[in-house]
C-alpha cells in the first residue's frame, strides 16, 4: 500500500480513522472486508495499565507476573542526567492512551524496542510486554510499610503510533501525603495547585528537591518510615534547580509525573511545568 503522509497537525484519532478507511475500501470494485466498518480500537485489544496497577481489581496481576499491555501513551522520557554521571537517566513513563482514570501510569524499567533503533518520545504510543513488579525497596532504600514502586520490567515495547502529549488530570496535593491514595497517580502526568515550597530546592549529588507542604510533626523521616510523608517536587527529569526556588515560594500550579522513592515526588518535565 502506498503510505500516506500527515502533517503534524493533525491528530492521531484522524490518522487512525483515515488509515482505517484506506485499508476498509480494499479496492475500487468495493471488495468485501472483515470489519464492517468498524474502526479498531486505536488503544488496542490487550489490557491496559490500570488493569494491570489497580491493586482493588479481582484479576489484579501478582508481582513478578507477566503481563501484556497495549495502547501505552509515553508521557515522559528521563533524559535529564542530575547526579551527572549518566546512572539518572533511561526511565519512560507511560499512561493509558486517552486516560486520566486513576491507576493509569508505571515506570518501565530497560525497555528494549521494536524495531531495535526505536527511540521513544512524549505521545508515541506503544504495546509492552514484560514483568510486571512492586519492588518493596531498592538496594539498601527499604520502603515504608504498603508502599511499592510498581514498574514493567525489561518490556518488549512495539511501536504503534505516534501520538499526541498527554493532558495532566488536576488533583491535591494533600493526596501525594498518603501512600496509599497517592499511589493512584504514579506515573501519571497531575497538576496541583497553589503550593508553597518549605525550603530551597537542596540536596546531594545533584539530586535536589523541596517540600510541597510542612512535614507532619512526630513522624519520623526515614525511607522506611510509615506514611504521612510530606512530598517533593525533584528535578528528575528538568533542570528545575535553574530557576532559583526558594523558601517560602509561592507557585500557581506545578504539573509533573508523580514518582515514588521513600516518599512521593512530583517531578515537572520541563521548567514551564513550574507556573509562578
Amino acid at each position: 500500500m502506498r503510505m500516506v503522509s500527515f502533517p503534524s497537525s493533525f491528530g492521531w484519532l484522524a490518522r487512525v480513522g483515515l488509515l482505517t478507511a484506506l485499508v476498509a475500501c480494499g479496492s475500487r470494485d468495493g471488495d468485501p472486508h472483515s470489519n464492517q466498518g468498524v474502526i479498531p480500537n486505536p488503544a488496542g485489544k490487550d489490557m491496559r495499565i490500570r488493569d494491570v496497577t489497580n491493586p482493588t481489581l479481582d484479576n489484579h496481576p501478582k508481582s513478578l507476573d507477566s503481563v501484556t499491555v497495549s495502547g501505552a501513551a509515553v508521557v515522559a522520557v528521563d533524559t535529564f542526567d542530575e547526579t551527572g554521571d549518566g546512572k539518572s537517566t533511561g526511565t519512560i513513563y507511560v499512561q493509558d492512551l486517552g486516560s486520566q482514570e486513576p491507576y493509569s501510569g508505571i515506570s518501565l524499567f530497560a525497555p528494549t524496542f521494536v524495531p531495535g533503533n526505536l527511540r521513544v518520545g512524549a505521545g508515541d504510543v506503544l504495546d509492552l510486554s514484560g514483568q510486571y513488579q512492586e519492588n518493596t525497596h531498592i538496594g539498601s532504600a527499604n520502603f515504608a510499610p504498603g508502599a511499592i514502586l510498581a514498574q514493567l520490567a525489561r518490556p518488549t515495547a512495539t511501536f504503534r503510533f505516534d501520538g499526541e502529549n498527554t493532558e495532566p488530570v488536576d488533583i491535591d496535593v494533600e493526596d501525594l501525603t498518603d501512600f496509599d491514595k497517592g499511589r493512584k497517580w504514579l506515573g501519571m502526568v497531575v497538576r496541583v495547585h497553589d503550593v508553597k515550597l518549605q525550603a530551597a530546592l537542596t540536596g546531594s549529588s545533584g539530586r535536589l528537591s523541596s517540600r510541597m507542604r510542612p512535614e507532619f510533626p512526630g513522624v519520623a523521616n526515614g525511607c522506611d518510615a510509615p506514611f504521612p510523608k510530606a512530598p517533593a517536587v525533584v528535578n528528575e527529569l528538568a533542570d528545575i534547580g535553574s530557576l532559583n526556588l526558594d523558601a517560602g515560594t509561592q507557585v500557581k500550579s506545578i504539573t509533573g509525573v508523580v514518582t515514588f522513592f521513600c516518599n512521593l515526588h512530583l517531578a515537572p518535565r520541563t521548567l514551564a511545568d513550574i507556573e509562578p
